[in-house]
């Protein structure tokens, strides 16, 4: 007989502003985050990591606030800091499963791409 030992999903509460909202990282936001990244007809690589990071928001937040839109997770995408974007999309991928050092590494490297590019602008 096989035996698998499980653990339960990732829940991360995300607290901005006045408002906080627990984002649950189970097998229901796996389908909301296909459902978005069908409607982009991109690959994962070709997104920019703020859209990502949004599908990554509104999907584990959508699991318990049904009403939860993705226009929301966009603006609240490009309202926190890149770190902690970073950590909520690691977090995402880590209970998914699909988390290699390698794609963390890739993933942390174009968020401090993505931060400097915009230092650079607002310079």
């Amino acid at each position: 007989m096989k035996k698998i030992a499980v653990a339960p999903a990732n829940e991360v509460e995300i607290v901005f502003n006045d408002r906080s909202f627990i984002a649950t990282f189970n097998m229901r936001a796996v389908c909301y985050m296909q459902e978005e990244l069908i409607k982009l007809n991109q690959s994962v690589t070709e997104i920019p990591i703020e859209e990502f990071g949004a599908i990554v928001l509104y999907s584990g937040i959508k699991v318990n606030h049904t009403d939860y839109t993705i226009e929301e997770a966009k603006a609240l995408a490009m309202s926190i800091r890149p770190a902690d974007l970073n950590e909520i999309i690691t977090d995402y991928l880590d209970s998914s499963g699909s988390m290699d050092k390698e794609m963390e590494d890739a993933i942390t490297k174009k968020v401090i791409a993505q931060m400097l590019v915009g230092l650079a602008k607002s310079s």
